[in-house]
């Protein structure tokens, strides 16, 4: 009886091992996801062919080397599995990084409320970050608060937790743990970048973080008082003053967020009839823009000032609080147009504007959908935004709650760009220090003062305008502008 147990325990283990094996053949072959690793596993079916098209000469050499026939028939047979046994060390490497990471939620005792642990589908490399991809019941926001434990265990500094394709996928997006996000660093203006349209904000854990405002015209900044909005808003305007953009600056605090010194870089707004007409002059100029940019199959102010030699400016309306300009709260019947008259052309810019240069910097304390309508959101993809208590706030400015999780640090924000949000440290930038008089600003030119000029020389000097014909590229065929819109 012991030797008939023995027996039975030895052909059962055998056949467990049998079908181990084949399982994970099976599932080894969902790993050849790679190139490198299709690419070997190809060579293992070329090495079969070979083992199966020069046997005899295979047997022959055995025999010359005196190997049993049980041991030549064993290897034989071991060879012409090779791609099997591939697709099985896969799937062994697998659980065993499985293993290694069921280890460590284990240390932390992570897991969800069925006692499973998170499962490890896969790791990969993405500009410096390691991205990690997981299987689990464990809602988004326990992984958020677990997050300084992860780190702990996984030696890294946590860039980002995101649902991917379910919420049961989380990806967990990670760097070394020697690279954090500095609390406090200064503007310094060899920051400034030597792209045309780029604009530095800050630092991330990674790298400089900036924007392109061809890609991304309009920006929203939010932030409760005291997080360093308004930094953020004069460090931009201050390398838009460098570039040598035109700069206007709307400040309905009585002048306390851009003080008198600022009046020598561009043009301070503090009533708000002057601001209906500055931007019913920017709509016009956006007008017009948008006519020449057609006419010429031009996408963007760059390409047209490229492509012609010209010098027409770019555009950028700063904002720091939009409720003091936009709030029609209390507001009297007979001032009531003048409020509708700014939020429509403010949301006419944020709408039409996106090639003609003309940028908006919006900046808000407090979130309110009635003030954010739907349209000045929908058409300004960039957001920034520091900590709030308030979910809703959140919600509004970034369509989620992660600026409830933002540390409680000065400076620190995220910025979304489409889908991919960011955090961030903000550059420091000191009025009393970093603003320089000695600017040497020459910003380029508007279409409408072109129109005025050209208005005005026609009543001194009775001469008709004249044409000017630019042929288009490629047509062969020419059109002819007024020479309101070229200069």
């Amino acid at each position: 009886m012991e030797i008939e147990k023995t027996l039975n325990e030895f052909i059962e283990t055998f056949f467990k091992m049998v079908f181990s094996l084949v399982l994970k053949g099976f599932k080894g072959i969902t790993k050849l996801k790679s190139i490198g690793k299709a690419a070997i596993f190809i060579l293992s079916f070329i090495m079969l062919w070979f083992v199966i098209r020069y046997r005899e000469m295979i047997f022959t050499y055995a025999d010359q080397l005196g190997m049993p026939v049980w041991f030549k028939m064993t290897l034989f047979v071991l060879l012409c599995g090779l791609p099997f046994w591939y697709l099985v060390i896969l799937q062994s490497l697998e659980d065993k990084k499985q293993r290694k990471y069921v280890g460590l939620f284990k240390e932390m005792a992570f897991h969800g409320r069925d006692g499973k642990y998170p499962y490890f589908l896969k790791t990969y490399e993405d500009d410096g970050k390691t991205i990690y991809n997981f299987k689990s019941n464990i809602p988004l926001s326990e992984w958020k608060k677990a997050e300084e434990r992860i780190e702990t265990v996984f030696d890294c500094t946590i860039v980002d937790f995101e649902n991917t394709t379910s919420k049961r996928l989380l990806k967990m997006e990670t760097v070394k743990s020697d690279r954090r996000i500095p609390k406090m660093i200064r503007w310094q203006d060899e920051f400034v970048s030597q792209e045309e349209a780029a604009i530095r904000i800050g630092q991330g854990a990674i790298k400089q973080i900036e924007f392109n405002l061809d890609d991304n015209p309009h920006v929203l900044i939010a932030g409760e008082t005291g997080s360093g909005k308004s930094v953020i808003l004069h460090t931009c305007l201050w390398q838009a003053v460098l570039k040598g953009w035109k700069v206007y600056m709307f400040d309905f605090k009585g002048g306390v967020e851009f003080s008198k010194r600022y009046e020598q870089y561009g043009e301070v707004i503090t009533d708000r009839k002057k601001a209906l007409d500055i931007l019913t002059m920017l709509c016009e100029e956006n007008e017009k823009r948008s006519e020449l940019f057609r006419d010429l199959e031009i996408k963007k102010l760059p390409q047209y000032n490229k492509k012609y030699n010209k010098n027409l400016t770019r555009i950028c309306v700063f904002c720091d609080e939009i409720a003091e300009m936009l709030d029609q709260t209390g507001v009297s019947k007979e001032d009531k147009p003048l409020y509708e008259g700014m939020n429509a052309r403010l949301s006419s810019l944020a709408r039409l504007s996106r090639s003609s240069g003309i940028n908006l910097f919006l900046g808000v304390q407090r979130p309110d959908a009635k003030i954010l309508t739907g349209q000045i959101k929908t058409n300004i993809t960039l957001r920034i935004s520091g900590r709030f208590a308030d979910k809703a706030a959140s919600e509004i400015v970034l369509n989620s709650t992660d600026a409830v999780n933002i540390p409680n640090i000065k400076g620190r924000f995220l910025i979304k760009v489409g889908n991919e949000m960011t955090e961030f440290q903000a550059y420091l930038f000191d009025d009393d220090t970093m603003l320089r008089d000695d600017v040497d600003r020459e910003p380029g030119a508007l279409l409408i003062e072109q129109k005025s000029k050209l208005h005005n020389s026609y009543y001194d000097d009775p001469q008709p305008p004249q044409k000017v014909e630019l042929k288009k590229e490629g047509r062969g065929e020419e059109k002819t502008l007024d020479l309101d819109f070229n200069y």
